[in-house]
């Protein structure tokens, strides 16, 4: 996987949560989540590991920590966020699911189930994976129309 599909993967999903929020009022978990999805659609089992991961980051953040400190705004996020970025760094560890060929976006995978918990916990679990589902799904058929015909 080249830094161009990376970049293809990222504009298009970014560009199509855009205008997705903007047309629908509904925020997918966002707006660079559809185009890292895209990137690893082709191992299943390890996107799905993410949207497990997610939820967890959500029960853990808004159940356990939230009966500890006062969580609003920034905080909350940030407790998101770290917290996501734990159960991955975990996760990865121990499961050995992640595709060799996207170590290059670890960086940005950890930050996925935070940002997902974090939009889970703003418009509820429903539609932010349907949202997300979706434009993952647009974003790989660029990502794929790309390869296809100008890589």
């Amino acid at each position: 996987m080249g830094l161009s599909e990376i970049a293809v993967a990222l504009v298009a999903g970014v560009t199509f949560s855009l205008f997705f929020a903007e047309k629908t009022g509904v925020l997918p978990a966002g707006l660079v989540v559809p185009g890292y999805l895209a990137l690893i659609i082709d191992a299943p089992l390890y996107a799905l590991s993410i949207l497990f991961i997610s939820f967890a980051t959500y029960l853990v953040v808004m159940q356990v920590i939230n009966r500890f400190t006062i969580l609003y705004g920034r905080r909350k996020f940030s407790a998101m966020l770290l917290t996501g970025i734990l159960l991955k760094l975990g996760f990865d560890s121990f499961s050995g699911l992640a595709p060799m060929d996207i170590e290059h976006l670890q960086a940005i995978g950890l930050i996925i189930p935070g940002l997902i918990a974090n939009t889970i916990q703003r418009q509820g679990l429903v539609p932010t994976v349907a949202s997300t589902i979706l434009l993952t799904l647009f974003t790989f058929g660029v990502l794929t129309c790309y390869q296809l015909f100008l890589a």
